[in-house]
C-alpha cells in the first residue's frame, strides 16, 4: 500500500514555519499532497487553543528547549502518535507521552511519507 493509499490522518505540525525552506513547511505541504488533514501550529504566533481537541498525530518541529516550555500543553492534547523529527528529541516529554499511551516515533515525517511508513 502506498502512502497515498494509507489511512488518512489529522496531523498537527507543531512548530510550523511559513518559510518554504524549513522542513516544517515542507512536511505540511507533503501531508496535504498525500491528502492528510494537516494543521499548522506556530507557537510564536498562535495560541495553543487553536489546535483541535483531538487528532491523530503530532509531528514536532521545534527544539527540545521550546517543546519543554510547551510540555504541559502538549500533554493535555489528545492524540495517538508523536513524531520527533531529527533534532527535536526531548526524552522527558517522550517518557511522559509514553506513560499516557501515546506512540512515540523517532523519524522524519518527510521520509516516512515518501517511503509509505507514515
Amino acid at each position: 500500500m502506498s502512502a497515498k493509499e494509507s489511512k488518512l490522518e489529522k496531523v498537527v505540525v507543531f512548530g510550523y514555519s511559513d518559510n518554504p525552506e524549513k522542513y516544517s513547511n515542507k512536511a505540511y505541504l507533503l501531508l496535504k499532497e498525500y491528502k492528510h488533514s494537516a494543521i499548522k501550529f506556530n507557537p510564536r504566533s498562535q495560541d495553543i487553543k487553536e489546535i483541535p481537541p483531538t487528532f491523530d498525530t503530532l509531528t514536532l518541529y521545534l527544539s527540545p528547549q521550546v517543546s519543554e516550555k510547551f510540555s504541559n500543553e502538549i500533554l493535555n492534547l489528545k492524540f495517538k502518535r508523536a513524531i520527533f523529527n531529527p533534532g527535536t528529541e526531548n526524552h522527558i516529554l517522550e517518557q511522559k507521552l509514553i506513560s499516557l499511551g501515546v506512540e512515540v516515533v523517532h523519524g522524519c515525517t518527510l521520509v516516512m511519507l515518501k517511503t509509505s511508513q507514515f
